[in-house]
């Protein structure tokens, strides 16, 4: 037996392989049929691949792919099997990200059994309470896991046990308790369905009730935003522009107030949009057309196809930016780290970081199914931060809530929107379903309800008290930047 002190801690336990081609093959530290063949390591240790003849015709690598070992060193083969099974599965959308979370959490598991001299497969205690799955249950419960964190990790326990269940003769009855029930739906319309689910023992009721929520707040697609005043708007604009941030930074916050697209949607905006931007595409209404989501350049929330407007000011401002000696430098470095990895050469970002790395890694970025952890927009929170700290280097921080985030810009954007449209449906020259339908459009929303939620924040008398006025004639025709 190995010592402890000679036993790998969690972060050796796992190696992740660049690019796992060979996945028709079972790693093993022993030779499980005659097909197995031995590899030797250069530390004298050996292992065993075994061909098994399931890999797809069209198959692609599995990049990133976490491989789990055994306290000793030796590859874990239970575990590894079981993470491939998961890759391989057409339900389970593959990303480095998400195997490499299904990987610790399962090797969590392999080590509470280790240090509790828990055997894993071995369901023969007579009360469930002793039988290893209920006893992790027990554990999460008493470690305090927050329910959402508890229910996954004993879900992937449950289905690691029933991957092997035949191998190792375990009733899977015996592994957690397993139900049918039924819960209630409504569909957007209205209408209620009941749609039949599997419901286990081993599990933390969510606490559903409704957290107390600032009436300021509107709820968009899950997440709860607020937007600027036009005060807050003026100050904050104000800033955006001055030495302290770049044009790119700029344009990034102008691109968000002025169109209301979400920043997966801002950063993964191409060259090849601009070149959209001309005299013959340009709508009635002052603004050019671009499309994100599935199968666009441009990613959206969720893959949603969605059409963003964007008012001819903005598109001038941009291709003034993309033509810059700024924008050029950080397209040459991008090639110059990455190569000319696009089809098409204008595909590449229009906003680049100042070391030629793109903000936000677009799903249809050819790096994206080999990148770890693509980039998110993580930047933007750098750009809030260095804002907080020049609002409060000249005394005006209290004039923007502690709160604010990016995202805000939505709502604000809305906010504008529905400024602008309020004098049309006071002289009754829109409907309030009308104006509805308008701002809906604008933001994407799937259900009318949503943009409802906005209209209803939008004529609270703590909003109406800043109204100062209407915005006739402004909206496509000047950006809110133009405030100050």
């Amino acid at each position: 037996m190995t010592s402890n002190k000679q036993n790998l801690k969690k972060k050796n336990r796992t190696k992740f392989i660049d690019a796992l081609t060979d996945y028709d093959l079972e790693i093993s530290s022993n030779s499980i049929s005659e097909k197995s063949r031995e590899f030797c390591l250069s530390d004298g240790r050996s292992y065993f691949k075994t061909q098994i003849n399931y890999r797809p015709l069209d198959h692609e690598p599995l990049f990133h792919f976490p491989m789990l070992f055994n306290k000793e060193g030796s590859p874990w083969y239970e575990g590894n099997q079981f993470l491939l099974s998961i890759a391989l599965d057409h339900s389970f959308e593959y990303t480095p990200l998400k195997i490499a979370r299904k990987a610790s959490a399962l090797l969590d598991y392999q080590m509470w059994c280790e240090e509790n001299d828990v055997q894993m497969f071995n369901y023969s205690a007579r009360r469930p309470k002793n039988r290893p799955s209920y006893r992790y249950f027990s554990y999460l419960l008493n470690e305090g896991k927050s329910a959402g964190n508890l229910n996954t990790r004993t879900k992937l326990v449950y289905d690691f046990t029933c991957y092997f269940s035949s191998k190792y003769q375990i009733d899977k009855d015996r592994i957690d308790k397993v139900t049918d029930v039924q819960k209630n739906y409504s569909s957007k319309t209205g209408e209620t369905y009941k749609k039949k689910l599997k419901k286990r023992s081993q599990t933390k009721a969510r606490n559903n009730s409704k957290p107390s929520v600032d009436d300021s707040l509107v709820l968009d697609d899950g997440e709860y935003l607020k937007p600027l005043g036009e005060d807050q708007q003026k100050i904050l604009f104000k800033h955006i522009k001055s030495s302290s941030f770049n044009v790119d930074e700029r344009l990034i916050f102008q691109f968000a107030v002025d169109t209301g697209a979400r920043k997966q949607s801002i950063l993964t905006l191409r060259l090849k949009h601009l070149e959209h931007f001309k005299p013959e595409n340009l709508k009635t209404d002052g603004t050019y057309e671009i499309n994100a989501g599935q199968g666009c350049l441009m990613d959206s929330k969720n893959s949603k196809n969605i059409t963003i407007k964007v008012p001819s000011y903005l598109a001038e401002n941009l291709k003034i930016y993309a033509n810059s000696k700024a924008a050029k430098k950080r397209r040459k470095l991008f090639i110059q780290k990455y190569g000319n990895i696009f089809t098409d050469p204008n595909e590449i970002y229009v906003f680049l970081g100042k070391r030629g790395d793109c903000r936000y890694m677009a799903k249809s970025d050819p790096r994206f199914s080999s990148t770890r952890t693509p980039p998110s927009g993580g930047s933007i929170q750098t750009i809030v931060n260095r804002l907080f700290k020049v609002l409060e280097k000249e005394n005006e921080g209290n004039h923007i809530p502690s709160d604010f985030t990016f995202h805000w810009l939505r709502a604000t954007f809305a906010y504008n929107l529905y400024l602008h449209l309020l004098p049309l449906v006071d002289a009754k020259k829109m409907t309030y379903s009308d104006q509805i339908a308008f701002i809906q459009n604008a933001l994407g929303h799937d259900d009318p309800s949503t943009t409802e939620n906005y209209l209803k924040l939008f004529t609270s008398e703590n909003v109406l008290e800043e109204m100062q006025e209407t915005w006739e004639e402004r909206l496509f025709q000047k950006s809110a930047f133009d405030l100050v």
